[in-house]
Protein backbone atom coordinates (compact mmCIF):
# COMPACT_ATOMS: atom_id res chain seq x y z
CA UNK A 1 0.00 0.00 0.00
CA UNK A 2 2.88 2.52 0.95
CA UNK A 3 4.62 1.45 -2.47
CA UNK A 4 1.57 2.37 -4.47
CA UNK A 5 0.67 5.32 -2.73
CA UNK A 6 4.28 6.61 -3.31
CA UNK A 7 4.42 5.65 -7.17
CA UNK A 8 1.65 7.73 -7.36
CA UNK A 9 2.06 11.09 -5.74
CA UNK A 10 4.49 13.79 -6.55
CA UNK A 11 4.66 15.39 -2.83
CA UNK A 12 4.71 13.54 -0.19
CA UNK A 13 5.36 14.22 3.91
CA UNK A 14 7.77 12.12 6.00
CA UNK A 15 7.34 14.00 9.59
CA UNK A 16 7.36 18.06 8.81
CA UNK A 17 9.83 17.28 6.18
CA UNK A 18 8.29 17.44 1.90
CA UNK A 19 9.43 14.61 0.05
CA UNK A 20 9.19 15.69 -3.56
CA UNK A 21 9.72 13.20 -6.21
CA UNK A 22 11.50 14.22 -9.57
CA UNK A 23 12.03 12.77 -13.01
CA UNK A 24 15.07 12.23 -14.94
CA UNK A 25 16.03 10.31 -17.87
CA UNK A 26 18.25 8.22 -16.29
CA UNK A 27 17.75 3.97 -15.43
CA UNK A 28 16.31 4.78 -11.75
CA UNK A 29 13.35 6.98 -13.36
CA UNK A 30 13.27 9.02 -10.28
CA UNK A 31 14.85 10.98 -7.62
CA UNK A 32 14.03 12.37 -4.31
CA UNK A 33 14.04 16.37 -3.21
CA UNK A 34 13.59 17.35 0.45
CA UNK A 35 11.77 20.42 1.75
CA UNK A 36 11.87 21.60 4.94
CA UNK A 37 11.16 24.79 7.16
CA UNK A 38 14.16 25.55 9.10
CA UNK A 39 15.10 28.80 12.11
CA UNK A 40 16.06 30.99 8.93
CA UNK A 41 13.89 30.00 6.47
CA UNK A 42 13.22 26.89 4.54
CA UNK A 43 15.80 24.44 3.25
CA UNK A 44 16.22 22.15 -0.02
CA UNK A 45 18.39 19.19 -0.05
CA UNK A 46 19.30 17.55 -3.40
CA UNK A 47 17.27 19.36 -6.54
CA UNK A 48 16.54 16.65 -9.32
CA UNK A 49 17.66 17.20 -12.89
CA UNK A 50 16.71 20.41 -14.63
CA UNK A 51 13.62 19.20 -17.16
CA UNK A 52 10.79 21.34 -17.74
CA UNK A 53 8.13 18.48 -16.17
CA UNK A 54 10.58 18.78 -12.71
CA UNK A 55 10.70 22.69 -12.99
CA UNK A 56 6.66 22.58 -12.92
CA UNK A 57 6.28 19.76 -10.41
CA UNK A 58 9.09 22.43 -8.22
CA UNK A 59 6.31 25.02 -8.90
CA UNK A 60 3.47 23.15 -8.05
CA UNK A 61 5.17 21.41 -4.96
CA UNK A 62 5.65 25.11 -3.41
CA UNK A 63 2.20 26.46 -4.23
CA UNK A 64 0.69 23.05 -2.09
CA UNK A 65 3.43 23.37 0.60
CA UNK A 66 2.28 27.17 0.89
CA UNK A 67 5.75 29.18 -0.13
CA UNK A 68 7.03 30.71 -2.67
CA UNK A 69 10.37 30.65 -4.13
CA UNK A 70 11.56 33.34 -2.24
CA UNK A 71 11.16 31.62 0.89
CA UNK A 72 13.76 29.20 -0.36
CA UNK A 73 16.77 30.79 1.95
CA UNK A 74 19.65 27.54 1.53
CA UNK A 75 20.12 24.86 -1.00
CA UNK A 76 22.47 21.91 0.05
CA UNK A 77 23.27 18.90 -2.62
CA UNK A 78 24.98 15.79 -1.35
CA UNK A 79 26.58 15.35 -4.46
CA UNK A 80 27.24 16.79 -8.03
CA UNK A 81 25.68 14.56 -9.67
CA UNK A 82 23.15 15.74 -12.52
CA UNK A 83 20.25 14.12 -10.72
CA UNK A 84 20.81 15.88 -7.31
CA UNK A 85 22.18 19.20 -8.46
CA UNK A 86 21.02 19.73 -12.17
CA UNK A 87 18.48 21.96 -11.04
CA UNK A 88 20.14 24.19 -8.27
CA UNK A 89 21.31 27.35 -10.60
CA UNK A 90 17.76 27.09 -11.69
CA UNK A 91 16.56 27.13 -8.00
CA UNK A 92 19.24 29.90 -7.01
CA UNK A 93 17.79 31.74 -10.00
CA UNK A 94 14.29 31.36 -8.39
CA UNK A 95 15.15 31.78 -4.96
CA UNK A 96 18.32 33.91 -4.61
CA UNK A 97 19.73 31.26 -2.08
CA UNK A 98 23.13 29.75 -1.82
CA UNK A 99 24.02 26.66 -2.72
CA UNK A 100 25.97 24.72 -0.84
CA UNK A 101 28.21 21.22 -1.40
CA UNK A 102 31.01 19.89 -0.08
CA UNK A 103 34.88 21.18 -1.21
CA UNK A 104 35.60 17.37 -2.81
CA UNK A 105 32.07 17.94 -4.82
CA UNK A 106 33.19 21.16 -5.32
CA UNK A 107 36.93 20.80 -7.15
CA UNK A 108 35.17 17.44 -9.25
CA UNK A 109 32.69 19.98 -10.67
CA UNK A 110 35.11 22.46 -12.05
CA UNK A 111 37.47 19.64 -13.00
CA UNK A 112 34.89 17.46 -14.74
CA UNK A 113 31.83 19.34 -15.33
CA UNK A 114 32.63 23.26 -15.59
CA UNK A 115 35.93 21.95 -17.04
CA UNK A 116 37.19 23.07 -21.05
CA UNK A 117 37.99 19.37 -22.26
CA UNK A 118 36.23 16.51 -20.45
CA UNK A 119 38.11 14.29 -23.00
CA UNK A 120 41.82 15.33 -22.55
CA UNK A 121 40.71 15.48 -18.25
CA UNK A 122 40.29 11.81 -18.28
CA UNK A 123 42.11 10.45 -21.27
CA UNK A 124 44.83 8.90 -19.05
CA UNK A 125 43.16 7.27 -16.59
CA UNK A 126 40.44 5.95 -19.27
CA UNK A 127 43.81 4.35 -21.47
CA UNK A 128 45.39 2.69 -18.44
CA UNK A 129 42.38 0.49 -17.96
CA UNK A 130 42.18 -0.66 -21.43
CA UNK A 131 39.86 1.81 -22.47
CA UNK A 132 39.91 3.05 -26.63
CA UNK A 133 39.93 6.27 -27.86
CA UNK A 134 36.45 5.26 -29.26
CA UNK A 135 35.31 4.59 -26.00
CA UNK A 136 36.50 7.32 -24.46
CA UNK A 137 35.10 9.70 -26.71
CA UNK A 138 31.86 7.89 -26.36
CA UNK A 139 32.17 9.06 -23.10
CA UNK A 140 33.17 12.53 -23.30
CA UNK A 141 29.66 13.04 -25.75
CA UNK A 142 27.80 11.60 -23.28
CA UNK A 143 28.66 13.86 -20.66
CA UNK A 144 28.66 16.73 -23.12
CA UNK A 145 25.21 15.79 -24.37
CA UNK A 146 23.33 15.83 -20.45
CA UNK A 147 24.95 19.12 -19.41
CA UNK A 148 21.54 20.79 -20.22
CA UNK A 149 20.66 18.80 -17.43
CA UNK A 150 22.63 20.76 -14.97
CA UNK A 151 22.26 24.04 -17.06
CA UNK A 152 22.20 27.01 -15.58
CA UNK A 153 25.01 25.91 -13.19
CA UNK A 154 24.80 27.28 -10.08
CA UNK A 155 27.44 29.49 -8.00
CA UNK A 156 28.25 27.14 -5.12
CA UNK A 157 29.66 27.43 -1.68
CA UNK A 158 31.80 25.51 -0.07
CA UNK A 159 30.65 22.94 2.61
CA UNK A 160 32.50 21.64 5.24
CA UNK A 161 32.27 18.41 7.44
CA UNK A 162 30.54 18.87 10.84
CA UNK A 163 28.31 21.58 9.70
CA UNK A 164 25.14 21.32 11.14
CA UNK A 165 21.53 22.46 10.15
CA UNK A 166 18.32 23.19 11.31
CA UNK A 167 15.41 21.19 9.98
CA UNK A 168 11.84 21.18 10.62
CA UNK A 169 13.19 21.71 14.05
CA UNK A 170 15.99 19.26 14.24
CA UNK A 171 19.52 19.57 14.31
CA UNK A 172 21.07 17.82 11.52
CA UNK A 173 24.73 17.09 11.34
CA UNK A 174 26.79 17.01 8.28
CA UNK A 175 29.04 13.83 7.27
CA UNK A 176 31.46 13.18 4.57
CA UNK A 177 30.92 9.74 3.38
CA UNK A 178 33.13 9.55 0.16
CA UNK A 179 32.92 6.88 -2.77
CA UNK A 180 29.47 7.45 -4.83
CA UNK A 181 31.31 10.44 -5.33
CA UNK A 182 34.56 11.47 -3.76
CA UNK A 183 32.92 14.39 -1.80
CA UNK A 184 29.02 12.79 -0.74
CA UNK A 185 27.82 14.08 2.18
CA UNK A 186 24.92 12.97 4.57
CA UNK A 187 22.96 14.54 7.18
CA UNK A 188 22.22 13.16 9.99
CA UNK A 189 19.60 14.24 13.04
CA UNK A 190 21.06 14.56 16.40
CA UNK A 191 18.03 14.51 18.09
CA UNK A 192 15.43 11.57 16.18
CA UNK A 193 18.30 10.00 14.22
CA UNK A 194 16.92 10.32 10.96
CA UNK A 195 19.61 10.26 7.92
CA UNK A 196 19.26 11.99 4.98
CA UNK A 197 21.67 9.72 2.87
CA UNK A 198 21.70 10.91 -0.80
CA UNK A 199 22.69 7.70 -2.78
CA UNK A 200 24.83 5.42 0.03
CA UNK A 201 21.82 4.21 1.20
CA UNK A 202 18.92 3.06 -1.54
CA UNK A 203 16.21 0.55 -0.25
CA UNK A 204 15.45 -1.08 -3.44
CA UNK A 205 19.73 -1.19 -4.79
CA UNK A 206 23.08 -1.05 -4.18
CA UNK A 207 24.50 2.28 -6.54
CA UNK A 208 28.04 1.92 -7.52
CA UNK A 209 30.83 3.07 -5.06
CA UNK A 210 33.51 4.86 -6.86
CA UNK A 211 32.89 7.61 -9.08
CA UNK A 212 35.97 6.85 -11.34
CA UNK A 213 37.13 8.65 -13.62
CA UNK A 214 36.29 11.92 -11.63
CA UNK A 215 38.18 10.87 -8.79
CA UNK A 216 40.89 11.33 -6.31
CA UNK A 217 40.33 8.59 -4.29
CA UNK A 218 43.17 5.79 -4.19
CA UNK A 219 41.55 3.27 -2.87
CA UNK A 220 37.71 4.19 -2.83
CA UNK A 221 36.07 0.31 -1.63
CA UNK A 222 38.03 0.59 1.29
CA UNK A 223 37.64 4.29 1.75
CA UNK A 224 33.54 3.70 1.39
CA UNK A 225 33.33 0.92 3.28
CA UNK A 226 34.99 2.53 6.36
CA UNK A 227 33.07 5.75 6.09
CA UNK A 228 29.51 3.97 5.82
CA UNK A 229 30.56 2.89 9.58
CA UNK A 230 30.11 6.29 10.75
CA UNK A 231 26.55 5.40 10.24
CA UNK A 232 25.93 2.51 12.17
CA UNK A 233 25.26 4.91 14.99
CA UNK A 234 21.22 5.11 15.99
CA UNK A 235 19.77 5.40 12.58
CA UNK A 236 15.80 5.07 13.19
CA UNK A 237 14.57 6.13 9.51
CA UNK A 238 16.50 6.98 6.28
CA UNK A 239 15.26 9.46 4.00
CA UNK A 240 17.57 8.66 0.45
CA UNK A 241 17.92 9.89 -3.09
CA UNK A 242 16.02 7.41 -4.54
CA UNK A 243 12.81 5.36 -3.99
CA UNK A 244 11.59 4.63 -0.45
CA UNK A 245 12.21 5.64 2.87
CA UNK A 246 13.24 2.68 5.27
CA UNK A 247 14.06 1.74 8.76
CA UNK A 248 17.15 -0.42 9.01
CA UNK A 249 20.26 0.96 7.92
CA UNK A 250 22.73 -1.22 9.84
CA UNK A 251 21.25 -3.67 8.24
CA UNK A 252 21.15 -2.24 4.63
CA UNK A 253 25.22 -1.62 5.51
CA UNK A 254 25.78 -5.37 5.91
CA UNK A 255 23.91 -6.25 2.78
CA UNK A 256 26.72 -3.56 0.87
CA UNK A 257 29.43 -5.28 2.50
CA UNK A 258 28.49 -8.43 1.75
CA UNK A 259 27.49 -7.74 -2.36
CA UNK A 260 31.04 -5.78 -2.42
CA UNK A 261 33.30 -8.53 -0.87
CA UNK A 262 31.29 -11.42 -2.80
CA UNK A 263 32.14 -9.13 -5.92
CA UNK A 264 35.72 -8.82 -4.87
CA UNK A 265 36.16 -12.60 -4.39
CA UNK A 266 34.62 -12.75 -7.95
CA UNK A 267 37.50 -10.36 -9.77
CA UNK A 268 40.32 -12.17 -7.45
CA UNK A 269 39.39 -15.87 -8.92
CA UNK A 270 38.43 -14.19 -12.19
CA UNK A 271 41.83 -12.91 -12.63
CA UNK A 272 43.39 -16.17 -14.42
CA UNK A 273 46.59 -14.08 -16.20
CA UNK A 274 47.73 -10.58 -16.56
CA UNK A 275 44.55 -8.67 -17.71
CA UNK A 276 43.01 -5.30 -18.37
CA UNK A 277 40.66 -3.69 -15.51
CA UNK A 278 38.15 -3.47 -19.04
CA UNK A 279 38.94 -6.98 -20.38
CA UNK A 280 38.24 -8.02 -17.00
CA UNK A 281 35.19 -6.27 -15.85
CA UNK A 282 33.51 -7.14 -19.59
CA UNK A 283 34.64 -11.22 -18.96
CA UNK A 284 33.20 -10.88 -15.26
CA UNK A 285 30.08 -8.63 -15.44
CA UNK A 286 27.80 -7.87 -17.72
CA UNK A 287 28.18 -5.64 -20.59
CA UNK A 288 26.03 -2.51 -21.71
CA UNK A 289 25.20 -0.55 -24.74
CA UNK A 290 25.02 3.07 -22.88
CA UNK A 291 28.71 4.03 -22.47
CA UNK A 292 27.56 5.27 -18.66
CA UNK A 293 26.73 1.67 -17.33
CA UNK A 294 30.13 0.73 -19.08
CA UNK A 295 32.13 3.63 -17.12
CA UNK A 296 30.19 2.19 -13.96
CA UNK A 297 31.44 -1.40 -14.83
CA UNK A 298 34.74 -0.72 -15.25
CA UNK A 299 34.96 2.09 -12.11
CA UNK A 300 34.03 -1.02 -9.90
CA UNK A 301 36.07 -3.61 -11.17
CA UNK A 302 38.78 -1.08 -10.80
CA UNK A 303 37.91 -0.28 -7.58
CA UNK A 304 38.04 -4.39 -6.52
CA UNK A 305 41.39 -4.49 -7.81
CA UNK A 306 43.10 -1.40 -6.00
CA UNK A 307 41.53 -2.89 -3.15
CA UNK A 308 43.20 -6.72 -3.40
CA UNK A 309 46.19 -4.17 -4.78
CA UNK A 310 46.05 -3.01 -1.30
CA UNK A 311 45.78 -6.48 0.18
CA UNK A 312 49.17 -7.40 -1.35
CA UNK A 313 47.07 -10.22 -3.43
CA UNK A 314 47.08 -8.36 -6.68
CA UNK A 315 49.97 -6.50 -8.38
CA UNK A 316 49.85 -4.05 -11.03
CA UNK A 317 51.77 -4.10 -14.17
CA UNK A 318 52.24 -1.66 -16.66
CA UNK A 319 52.81 -2.00 -20.37
CA UNK A 320 52.19 0.56 -22.87
CA UNK A 321 50.78 2.93 -20.54
CA UNK A 322 48.15 -0.39 -19.52
CA UNK A 323 47.91 -1.35 -16.55
CA UNK A 324 48.10 -4.91 -16.28
CA UNK A 325 46.39 -6.53 -12.87
CA UNK A 326 47.98 -10.47 -12.08
CA UNK A 327 47.13 -12.35 -9.09
CA UNK A 328 50.10 -13.06 -6.45
CA UNK A 329 50.59 -16.44 -5.92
Amino acid sequence: MLGKLYRQQILLKQGDIFVLRTTMPFPLRESNVYIAESDAGWVVIDTGVNVQENQQRWTQALKEIGISFRHISKIYITHYHHDHMGLAGWLQQQSQAPVYISEWDLETFHTYIFGNNYYEAVKELCLQAGWTHELIKALAEDILSIDILMQPYPQLTPLAEGTELNLAGDRYRTYLIPGHSDGHVVFVSADHGWLLGGDNLIKHTILHLTDWPHTRLINPLIEHMQALQKLTMKISLVLPGHGMSFSDATEKIRLIEQHHEKRKSQVLLGLKEPTPAWDLAVQLFRDNPYIHIKRLILAETLAYLNALASQQQVEIDKRNGVNYYKRVL
